[in-house]
Protein backbone atom coordinates (compact mmCIF):
# COMPACT_ATOMS: atom_id res chain seq x y z
CA UNK A 1 0.00 0.00 0.00
CA UNK A 2 1.85 3.11 -1.09
CA UNK A 3 1.07 6.58 0.46
CA UNK A 4 2.35 10.03 -0.68
CA UNK A 5 2.64 12.25 2.48
CA UNK A 6 2.94 16.11 1.92
CA UNK A 7 4.43 17.94 4.75
CA UNK A 8 6.59 20.55 5.37
CA UNK A 9 8.10 19.84 8.72
CA UNK A 10 10.95 17.10 7.51
CA UNK A 11 11.48 16.12 11.12
CA UNK A 12 7.43 15.15 11.46
CA UNK A 13 7.18 14.07 8.01
CA UNK A 14 10.20 11.82 8.56
CA UNK A 15 8.94 10.31 12.03
CA UNK A 16 5.60 9.59 10.53
CA UNK A 17 6.70 7.98 7.40
CA UNK A 18 9.23 5.70 9.54
CA UNK A 19 6.61 4.68 11.62
CA UNK A 20 4.01 3.94 8.93
CA UNK A 21 6.45 2.14 7.13
CA UNK A 22 7.00 -0.22 10.71
CA UNK A 23 3.08 -0.96 10.12
CA UNK A 24 3.60 -2.17 6.50
CA UNK A 25 3.19 0.62 4.31
CA UNK A 26 5.31 2.02 1.81
CA UNK A 27 5.40 5.91 2.30
CA UNK A 28 7.43 8.27 0.01
CA UNK A 29 7.48 11.82 1.49
CA UNK A 30 7.06 15.32 -0.33
CA UNK A 31 8.17 18.84 1.29
CA UNK A 32 6.69 20.82 -1.29
CA UNK A 33 4.28 21.40 -4.11
CA UNK A 34 6.69 20.66 -6.87
CA UNK A 35 7.38 17.48 -5.31
CA UNK A 36 3.77 16.44 -5.01
CA UNK A 37 3.17 17.14 -8.26
CA UNK A 38 5.96 15.24 -9.68
CA UNK A 39 5.18 12.52 -7.10
CA UNK A 40 1.88 11.86 -8.52
CA UNK A 41 3.24 11.65 -12.20
CA UNK A 42 5.38 9.10 -11.22
CA UNK A 43 3.46 6.69 -10.34
CA UNK A 44 0.00 6.04 -8.32
CA UNK A 45 -0.50 6.19 -4.43
CA UNK A 46 -3.43 4.54 -2.84
CA UNK A 47 -3.48 7.37 -0.28
CA UNK A 48 -2.11 10.76 0.35
CA UNK A 49 -1.56 12.20 3.41
CA UNK A 50 -1.25 16.06 3.21
CA UNK A 51 -0.37 18.84 5.69
CA UNK A 52 -3.15 21.87 5.74
CA UNK A 53 -0.68 24.22 6.46
CA UNK A 54 1.58 23.17 3.84
CA UNK A 55 3.83 25.34 1.39
CA UNK A 56 3.74 29.01 1.07
CA UNK A 57 -0.26 29.50 0.59
CA UNK A 58 -2.81 26.78 1.99
CA UNK A 59 -2.65 22.80 1.46
CA UNK A 60 -6.50 23.10 0.68
CA UNK A 61 -5.39 25.04 -2.35
CA UNK A 62 -3.16 22.38 -3.45
CA UNK A 63 -6.05 19.62 -2.84
CA UNK A 64 -8.67 21.88 -4.76
CA UNK A 65 -5.74 22.38 -7.69
CA UNK A 66 -5.60 18.14 -7.37
CA UNK A 67 -9.61 17.45 -7.74
CA UNK A 68 -9.93 20.08 -10.13
CA UNK A 69 -8.02 18.09 -12.18
CA UNK A 70 -9.17 14.79 -11.55
CA UNK A 71 -7.13 13.40 -9.15
CA UNK A 72 -9.19 10.37 -7.56
CA UNK A 73 -6.76 9.39 -5.14
CA UNK A 74 -7.92 9.69 -1.20
CA UNK A 75 -6.63 12.16 0.97
CA UNK A 76 -6.41 12.54 4.97
CA UNK A 77 -5.78 15.96 5.61
CA UNK A 78 -3.98 16.95 9.05
CA UNK A 79 -4.52 20.00 10.52
CA UNK A 80 -4.15 22.13 14.06
CA UNK A 81 -7.57 23.47 13.41
CA UNK A 82 -10.29 22.06 15.06
CA UNK A 83 -13.46 24.45 13.91
CA UNK A 84 -16.18 22.65 12.43
CA UNK A 85 -16.02 25.32 9.46
CA UNK A 86 -12.54 23.88 8.84
CA UNK A 87 -13.53 20.73 8.63
CA UNK A 88 -16.43 21.37 6.48
CA UNK A 89 -14.33 23.11 3.87
CA UNK A 90 -12.05 20.38 3.55
CA UNK A 91 -14.47 17.65 3.24
CA UNK A 92 -16.60 20.02 0.74
CA UNK A 93 -13.51 20.77 -1.14
CA UNK A 94 -12.03 17.02 -1.81
CA UNK A 95 -10.62 15.76 1.19
CA UNK A 96 -12.12 11.86 2.93
CA UNK A 97 -10.87 12.12 6.02
CA UNK A 98 -9.64 14.88 8.41
CA UNK A 99 -7.51 14.52 11.52
CA UNK A 100 -6.43 17.15 14.49
CA UNK A 101 -3.31 17.57 15.83
CA UNK A 102 -1.54 16.98 17.95
CA UNK A 103 -3.11 13.01 17.40
CA UNK A 104 -2.10 9.21 18.68
CA UNK A 105 -0.43 7.52 15.69
CA UNK A 106 -2.82 4.81 16.53
CA UNK A 107 -5.43 6.69 15.29
CA UNK A 108 -3.65 8.15 12.45
CA UNK A 109 -2.87 4.14 11.79
CA UNK A 110 -6.43 3.06 12.11
CA UNK A 111 -8.27 5.75 9.83
CA UNK A 112 -5.56 5.28 7.35
CA UNK A 113 -6.70 1.17 7.60
CA UNK A 114 -10.06 2.56 7.33
CA UNK A 115 -10.15 4.56 4.09
CA UNK A 116 -7.76 2.20 2.49
CA UNK A 117 -10.80 -0.34 2.62
CA UNK A 118 -13.09 2.23 2.22
CA UNK A 119 -11.07 3.59 -1.28
CA UNK A 120 -10.47 0.37 -2.66
CA UNK A 121 -11.30 1.40 -6.16
CA UNK A 122 -10.52 -1.05 -8.75
CA UNK A 123 -8.84 1.27 -10.78
CA UNK A 124 -6.63 2.62 -8.18
CA UNK A 125 -4.89 -1.10 -7.59
CA UNK A 126 -3.84 -0.57 -11.48
CA UNK A 127 0.25 -0.11 -10.67
CA UNK A 128 1.75 3.41 -12.96
CA UNK A 129 5.18 4.50 -13.14
CA UNK A 130 4.99 7.32 -15.55
CA UNK A 131 3.35 5.89 -19.27
CA UNK A 132 3.59 2.11 -17.97
CA UNK A 133 0.53 0.42 -16.29
CA UNK A 134 0.49 -2.75 -14.61
CA UNK A 135 -3.12 -4.38 -13.73
CA UNK A 136 -2.52 -7.03 -10.95
CA UNK A 137 -6.26 -8.20 -11.48
CA UNK A 138 -6.44 -8.81 -15.55
CA UNK A 139 -2.37 -9.63 -15.27
CA UNK A 140 -1.88 -7.10 -18.23
CA UNK A 141 0.75 -4.59 -18.95
CA UNK A 142 0.69 -1.13 -20.89
CA UNK A 143 2.95 1.00 -22.19
CA UNK A 144 1.09 4.13 -23.33
CA UNK A 145 -1.61 2.02 -26.02
CA UNK A 146 0.52 -0.17 -26.67
CA UNK A 147 0.18 -4.01 -24.72
CA UNK A 148 3.35 -5.56 -23.43
CA UNK A 149 3.22 -9.61 -23.18
CA UNK A 150 5.12 -11.05 -20.43
CA UNK A 151 6.33 -14.55 -19.52
CA UNK A 152 4.42 -15.32 -15.72
CA UNK A 153 7.77 -14.97 -14.07
CA UNK A 154 8.27 -11.75 -16.02
CA UNK A 155 5.10 -10.36 -14.85
CA UNK A 156 6.00 -11.00 -11.12
CA UNK A 157 9.22 -9.70 -11.61
CA UNK A 158 7.92 -6.53 -13.19
CA UNK A 159 4.74 -6.37 -10.48
CA UNK A 160 7.70 -6.64 -7.47
CA UNK A 161 9.64 -3.46 -8.79
CA UNK A 162 6.33 -1.51 -9.41
CA UNK A 163 5.29 -1.99 -6.01
CA UNK A 164 8.87 -0.35 -4.95
CA UNK A 165 8.53 2.31 -8.06
CA UNK A 166 11.05 4.85 -6.89
CA UNK A 167 13.47 2.64 -4.44
CA UNK A 168 16.42 0.21 -5.08
CA UNK A 169 15.45 -3.57 -4.95
CA UNK A 170 18.08 -5.92 -4.11
CA UNK A 171 18.82 -8.61 -6.07
CA UNK A 172 18.70 -10.99 -2.83
CA UNK A 173 15.14 -9.67 -2.49
CA UNK A 174 14.05 -10.61 -5.79
CA UNK A 175 15.56 -13.85 -5.73
CA UNK A 176 13.30 -14.15 -2.46
CA UNK A 177 10.14 -13.18 -3.36
CA UNK A 178 10.16 -14.35 -6.96
CA UNK A 179 11.78 -17.50 -6.97
CA UNK A 180 11.87 -18.22 -3.57
CA UNK A 181 15.53 -18.55 -3.53
CA UNK A 182 17.91 -18.14 -0.17
CA UNK A 183 19.65 -14.93 -0.72
CA UNK A 184 22.83 -16.45 -0.37
CA UNK A 185 21.89 -18.07 -3.40
CA UNK A 186 24.93 -17.87 -6.24
CA UNK A 187 22.14 -17.38 -9.07
CA UNK A 188 21.84 -15.09 -12.40
CA UNK A 189 18.42 -15.39 -12.90
CA UNK A 190 17.69 -12.09 -11.93
CA UNK A 191 19.62 -10.56 -14.18
CA UNK A 192 18.98 -12.37 -16.80
CA UNK A 193 15.09 -11.75 -16.25
CA UNK A 194 15.71 -8.15 -15.96
CA UNK A 195 17.54 -8.01 -19.40
CA UNK A 196 14.31 -9.84 -20.83
CA UNK A 197 12.15 -6.96 -19.04
CA UNK A 198 14.22 -4.44 -20.67
CA UNK A 199 13.93 -5.55 -23.81
CA UNK A 200 10.21 -5.71 -23.44
CA UNK A 201 9.79 -2.25 -21.68
CA UNK A 202 12.10 0.01 -22.43
CA UNK A 203 10.86 0.62 -26.08
CA UNK A 204 13.62 2.57 -28.27
CA UNK A 205 11.71 5.53 -28.49
CA UNK A 206 10.78 6.35 -24.96
CA UNK A 207 12.48 6.94 -22.14
CA UNK A 208 14.00 4.57 -20.24
CA UNK A 209 12.16 3.20 -17.04
CA UNK A 210 14.37 0.07 -15.46
CA UNK A 211 17.99 0.80 -13.67
CA UNK A 212 20.47 -0.79 -12.37
CA UNK A 213 21.67 0.82 -8.95
CA UNK A 214 25.21 -0.70 -9.16
CA UNK A 215 26.08 -2.54 -5.92
CA UNK A 216 22.55 -3.03 -5.00
CA UNK A 217 20.19 -3.94 -7.76
CA UNK A 218 17.55 -2.62 -9.32
CA UNK A 219 14.75 0.27 -9.77
CA UNK A 220 12.59 1.12 -11.97
CA UNK A 221 11.42 4.42 -12.38
CA UNK A 222 12.73 7.59 -11.44
CA UNK A 223 14.32 7.79 -7.73
CA UNK A 224 12.05 8.73 -4.80
CA UNK A 225 12.23 11.82 -2.97
CA UNK A 226 14.22 11.50 -0.10
CA UNK A 227 13.10 12.74 3.22
CA UNK A 228 15.05 16.54 1.97
CA UNK A 229 12.40 16.46 -0.67
CA UNK A 230 15.24 16.18 -3.28
CA UNK A 231 14.25 13.21 -5.92
CA UNK A 232 17.88 10.80 -5.64
CA UNK A 233 19.02 12.51 -2.70
CA UNK A 234 21.36 9.82 -0.91
CA UNK A 235 20.41 6.88 -2.95
CA UNK A 236 23.17 4.45 -4.28
CA UNK A 237 24.52 5.34 -7.84
CA UNK A 238 23.10 4.37 -10.69
CA UNK A 239 23.06 4.51 -14.26
CA UNK A 240 22.32 7.92 -15.53
CA UNK A 241 19.22 9.29 -17.63
CA UNK A 242 18.18 13.03 -18.46
CA UNK A 243 15.95 14.86 -16.20
CA UNK A 244 12.52 14.92 -17.25
CA UNK A 245 10.55 18.17 -16.37
CA UNK A 246 6.81 18.49 -16.09
CA UNK A 247 4.80 21.42 -16.24
CA UNK A 248 1.69 21.34 -14.35
CA UNK A 249 -1.17 24.52 -14.93
CA UNK A 250 -2.29 25.86 -11.57
CA UNK A 251 -6.04 27.16 -11.31
CA UNK A 252 -6.97 29.99 -9.54
CA UNK A 253 -8.44 29.03 -6.48
CA UNK A 254 -10.37 30.74 -3.55
CA UNK A 255 -11.59 29.87 -0.44
CA UNK A 256 -8.46 29.30 1.96
CA UNK A 257 -9.40 28.66 5.19
CA UNK A 258 -5.63 29.74 6.26
CA UNK A 259 -6.58 33.36 5.32
CA UNK A 260 -6.95 35.61 8.26
CA UNK A 261 -10.47 36.81 9.56
CA UNK A 262 -11.11 40.74 9.04
CA UNK A 263 -13.04 40.48 12.99
CA UNK A 264 -10.01 38.87 14.26
CA UNK A 265 -7.58 41.68 15.66
CA UNK A 266 -3.86 41.30 14.08
CA UNK A 267 -2.37 40.48 17.12
CA UNK A 268 -5.11 37.51 17.78
CA UNK A 269 -4.53 36.15 14.05
CA UNK A 270 -0.77 35.80 14.59
CA UNK A 271 -1.12 34.18 18.26
CA UNK A 272 -3.35 31.98 16.35
CA UNK A 273 -0.85 31.27 13.62
CA UNK A 274 1.95 30.64 16.14
CA UNK A 275 -0.32 27.98 18.29
CA UNK A 276 -0.74 26.60 15.07
CA UNK A 277 3.10 25.66 14.26
CA UNK A 278 2.91 24.75 18.22
CA UNK A 279 0.96 21.49 17.02
CA UNK A 280 3.84 20.34 14.52
CA UNK A 281 5.96 19.79 17.47
CA UNK A 282 4.07 18.59 20.12
CA UNK A 283 2.54 15.49 17.41
CA UNK A 284 6.50 14.59 16.92
CA UNK A 285 6.58 14.35 20.52
CA UNK A 286 3.03 13.01 21.51
CA UNK A 287 3.33 9.86 18.31
CA UNK A 288 7.25 9.19 19.25
CA UNK A 289 6.34 8.71 23.06
CA UNK A 290 3.07 6.48 21.80
CA UNK A 291 5.50 4.25 19.21
CA UNK A 292 8.18 3.48 21.65
CA UNK A 293 5.31 2.22 23.80
CA UNK A 294 3.67 0.34 21.45
CA UNK A 295 6.56 -1.47 20.66
CA UNK A 296 7.92 -1.94 24.60
CA UNK A 297 11.44 -1.47 23.65
CA UNK A 298 11.20 -4.57 21.23
CA UNK A 299 13.00 -2.25 18.22
CA UNK A 300 15.94 -0.14 19.85
CA UNK A 301 15.70 3.42 19.60
CA UNK A 302 18.35 5.26 17.12
CA UNK A 303 20.54 7.81 18.97
CA UNK A 304 19.30 10.06 15.84
CA UNK A 305 15.59 9.73 16.46
CA UNK A 306 16.15 10.28 20.66
CA UNK A 307 18.16 13.16 19.45
CA UNK A 308 15.90 14.94 16.58
CA UNK A 309 12.96 14.38 19.47
CA UNK A 310 14.19 16.33 22.14
CA UNK A 311 14.88 19.36 19.75
CA UNK A 312 11.09 18.87 18.77
CA UNK A 313 10.22 18.84 22.79
CA UNK A 314 12.51 21.85 22.77
CA UNK A 315 10.81 23.72 19.71
CA UNK A 316 7.33 23.30 21.49
CA UNK A 317 8.84 24.86 25.10
CA UNK A 318 9.44 27.38 23.01
CA UNK A 319 6.69 28.36 20.94
CA UNK A 320 4.52 27.99 24.04
CA UNK A 321 6.44 30.55 25.51
CA UNK A 322 6.36 32.70 22.48
CA UNK A 323 2.34 32.29 22.71
CA UNK A 324 2.85 33.63 26.19
CA UNK A 325 5.23 36.59 25.61
CA UNK A 326 2.87 37.67 22.96
CA UNK A 327 -0.20 37.96 25.34
CA UNK A 328 1.89 38.86 28.23
CA UNK A 329 0.82 43.33 29.09
CA UNK A 330 4.42 45.09 28.97
CA UNK A 331 5.16 47.66 31.76
CA UNK A 332 4.34 51.18 30.85
CA UNK A 333 6.88 52.90 28.79
CA UNK A 334 8.53 55.49 30.54
CA UNK A 335 9.20 57.85 27.72
CA UNK A 336 9.15 57.31 23.93
CA UNK A 337 12.77 55.69 23.58
CA UNK A 338 13.83 51.89 25.26
CA UNK A 339 17.31 50.56 24.23
CA UNK A 340 17.32 48.12 21.53
CA UNK A 341 20.08 46.11 24.14
CA UNK A 342 18.00 46.05 26.77
CA UNK A 343 14.77 45.15 24.50
CA UNK A 344 16.66 41.93 22.61
CA UNK A 345 18.45 40.66 25.73
CA UNK A 346 15.02 40.45 27.89
CA UNK A 347 13.71 38.88 24.18
CA UNK A 348 15.90 36.22 24.55
CA UNK A 349 15.24 35.14 27.90
CA UNK A 350 12.36 33.65 26.04
CA UNK A 351 14.23 31.57 23.67
CA UNK A 352 17.54 30.59 25.91
CA UNK A 353 15.93 27.01 25.71
CA UNK A 354 16.73 27.09 22.28
CA UNK A 355 19.84 28.77 22.38
CA UNK A 356 21.19 26.64 25.38
CA UNK A 357 19.91 23.76 23.02
CA UNK A 358 21.95 24.58 20.01
CA UNK A 359 19.10 24.59 17.68
CA UNK A 360 19.64 28.56 17.61
CA UNK A 361 23.11 30.31 17.89
CA UNK A 362 22.70 33.74 17.77
CA UNK A 363 25.31 36.13 16.32
CA UNK A 364 24.61 39.65 17.90
CA UNK A 365 25.86 42.26 16.02
CA UNK A 366 23.81 45.20 17.35
CA UNK A 367 25.23 48.95 19.15
CA UNK A 368 24.27 49.10 22.64
CA UNK A 369 23.34 52.86 22.42
CA UNK A 370 20.80 52.90 19.92
CA UNK A 371 17.39 53.59 21.63
CA UNK A 372 14.44 52.75 19.54
CA UNK A 373 10.51 53.45 20.04
CA UNK A 374 9.29 52.03 23.13
CA UNK A 375 5.74 50.99 21.91
CA UNK A 376 4.88 47.50 22.73
CA UNK A 377 3.85 46.48 19.78
CA UNK A 378 7.93 46.60 18.85
CA UNK A 379 8.72 43.61 21.47
CA UNK A 380 5.28 41.34 20.06
CA UNK A 381 6.90 41.78 16.90
CA UNK A 382 10.43 40.30 17.62
CA UNK A 383 8.50 37.55 19.34
CA UNK A 384 6.60 36.45 16.43
CA UNK A 385 9.44 36.63 14.17
CA UNK A 386 11.31 34.56 16.05
CA UNK A 387 8.16 32.44 16.60
CA UNK A 388 7.80 32.11 13.10
CA UNK A 389 11.31 31.45 12.14
CA UNK A 390 12.12 28.57 14.63
CA UNK A 391 8.18 26.96 14.04
CA UNK A 392 8.63 26.84 10.32
CA UNK A 393 12.52 26.15 9.98
CA UNK A 394 13.20 22.59 11.19
CA UNK A 395 16.70 22.61 11.45
CA UNK A 396 19.54 24.36 13.78
CA UNK A 397 20.12 28.26 12.24
CA UNK A 398 22.74 30.95 13.17
CA UNK A 399 20.68 34.00 13.80
CA UNK A 400 22.25 37.64 13.02
CA UNK A 401 20.88 40.41 14.09
CA UNK A 402 22.61 43.69 13.06
CA UNK A 403 21.28 47.35 13.98
CA UNK A 404 22.44 50.80 12.26
CA UNK A 405 20.98 54.24 12.65
CA UNK A 406 20.23 56.21 8.94
CA UNK A 407 18.26 59.22 8.75
CA UNK A 408 16.81 59.42 12.19
CA UNK A 409 15.93 55.19 12.14
CA UNK A 410 17.22 52.01 13.15
CA UNK A 411 17.57 49.83 10.56
CA UNK A 412 17.55 46.39 12.25
CA UNK A 413 18.09 43.49 10.10
CA UNK A 414 17.46 39.90 10.87
CA UNK A 415 19.59 37.13 8.83
CA UNK A 416 19.63 33.19 9.38
CA UNK A 417 21.80 30.41 8.24
CA UNK A 418 21.60 26.01 8.43
CA UNK A 419 24.34 24.86 11.41
CA UNK A 420 24.33 21.25 10.48
CA UNK A 421 24.37 19.38 7.10
CA UNK A 422 20.35 18.43 7.58
CA UNK A 423 18.90 18.20 4.00
CA UNK A 424 15.80 20.07 5.19
CA UNK A 425 15.44 23.42 2.96
CA UNK A 426 15.90 26.65 5.05
CA UNK A 427 12.76 28.54 4.65
CA UNK A 428 13.47 32.22 3.36
CA UNK A 429 11.49 35.09 4.69
CA UNK A 430 8.63 34.75 2.50
CA UNK A 431 7.63 31.04 3.57
CA UNK A 432 8.00 32.17 6.67
CA UNK A 433 5.66 34.98 6.86
CA UNK A 434 3.79 35.42 3.34
CA UNK A 435 0.21 34.08 4.98
CA UNK A 436 0.19 36.38 7.74
CA UNK A 437 2.52 39.05 6.12
CA UNK A 438 -1.13 41.74 5.95
CA UNK A 439 -1.84 41.32 10.09
CA UNK A 440 2.41 41.56 10.47
CA UNK A 441 2.50 44.95 7.95
CA UNK A 442 -0.89 45.99 9.78
CA UNK A 443 1.51 46.21 13.07
CA UNK A 444 4.50 47.22 11.64
CA UNK A 445 2.48 50.73 10.48
CA UNK A 446 1.15 51.50 13.80
CA UNK A 447 4.73 51.86 15.27
CA UNK A 448 5.60 53.89 12.71
CA UNK A 449 7.89 51.07 11.25
CA UNK A 450 8.25 49.35 7.93
CA UNK A 451 9.21 45.96 7.09
CA UNK A 452 11.16 44.71 3.63
CA UNK A 453 12.13 41.30 2.46
CA UNK A 454 13.31 39.52 -0.71
CA UNK A 455 11.66 36.97 -1.93
CA UNK A 456 14.06 33.68 -1.88
CA UNK A 457 16.33 35.50 0.70
CA UNK A 458 16.66 34.28 4.40
CA UNK A 459 16.49 37.91 5.99
CA UNK A 460 14.12 40.73 6.64
CA UNK A 461 14.93 44.12 7.14
CA UNK A 462 12.72 46.18 9.74
CA UNK A 463 12.82 50.33 9.73
CA UNK A 464 11.87 51.37 13.23
CA UNK A 465 11.49 55.09 14.92
CA UNK A 466 14.76 55.77 16.30
CA UNK A 467 16.07 58.04 19.44
CA UNK A 468 18.72 60.55 17.43
CA UNK A 469 21.97 60.34 18.65
CA UNK A 470 24.81 63.30 19.28
CA UNK A 471 23.04 66.33 17.47
CA UNK A 472 21.65 64.74 14.42
CA UNK A 473 24.36 62.53 14.17
CA UNK A 474 23.71 59.02 13.27
CA UNK A 475 25.61 55.53 13.90
CA UNK A 476 26.15 53.48 10.96
CA UNK A 477 28.30 49.69 11.67
CA UNK A 478 29.16 51.48 15.09
CA UNK A 479 30.47 54.69 13.38
CA UNK A 480 29.49 58.32 13.81
CA UNK A 481 27.95 60.08 10.53
CA UNK A 482 26.79 63.39 9.65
Amino acid sequence: MSILLADDDLHLATFLSKSLESEGYSVHTALNEDSVISELQRQNYKLIILDLNFGQTDGLKLLEKLRADGLETPVMVLSARNRVSDRIQSLNLGADDYITKPFSFQELAARTNALLRRKADPLLSVLRVENLELDPASRKVHRGKREIKLSPKEFDLLFLLMRHAGDTVSRQNLLRESWGLQPETDSNLVDVYVNYLRKKVDFSDEGKLIYTVRGSGYRIGRPAPSPGGMPGANKDADDTHPDVHYTYQSNTLTGSSDSISVQQTPLRALIHSVAHDLAQPLTSVRCFLEVLGMHSGAVPTQQADLRNIEQQADRAISLAKSISALVREGSVPSGPWTSLDVLLNDLFNDFIVLLNSGLLTLDRQWNSSIQVTSNPVLRQLMVLFLSKLIGRNTRPLVLTISAQLNDGRCFLELKWKANDDSPAPIQDAKNIIAKELSCIQELVYSIGGELLFSEGRPEMLLKLPAAPQNNGQDLVHGKMVH
